[in-house]
């Protein structure tokens, strides 16, 4: 999905685009804007070295929906059988079994929460600067 926004900062080679809703945003939820939100920002990568105030284009990439299913519900699964597995190859009575099923759910929830945590809730990949539309110094030049 390709968006347009204005450059509003510019620190360590990465550019804040600013997109605003429009009436075509609807509830695809894609970018992250949600009913009550005016606006979202995007830090991206200023390849097109973008000047603060100069209107970008951006393209946002979409959400693999399987890899993120798959990392929610895969992990724990994988680890709670793991547990069991290992509870079963030490002969442990069965109730031992079901508490370490249990335990390697809980486990693997925790591990997906942090995982969550640590990449700030942003499965997307990082949205890419494809254009600058205009800019603080082409609208000078024109007055």
């Amino acid at each position: 999905m390709r968006e347009n926004g204005t450059v509003i900062d510019i620190r360590s080679g990465l550019a804040t685009v600013r997109v605003n809703r429009h009436s075509a945003c609807g509830k695809c939820g894609m970018c992250g804007l949600s009913d009550k939100n005016k606006h979202i920002d995007f830090h991206v990568l200023n390849t097109l070295d973008a000047k603060v105030g100069d209107e970008v284009e951006i393209d946002i990439h979409d959400v693999n929906s399987f890899k993120i299913a798959a990392i929610v519900y895969v992990i724990p699964l994988v680890l709670a059988l793991i547990a069991f597995l290992v509870a079963y190859l030490l002969s442990a009575p069965d109730w031992v079994m079901i508490i370490a099923f249990v335990a390697g759910l809980a486990i693997g929830f925790t591990a997906v929460g942090l995982l969550d945590k640590y990449k700030k809730h942003k499965w997307m990949e990082t949205p890419e600067m494809v254009g600058i539309l205009s800019g603080t110094d082409t609208a000078s030049e024109q007055q």
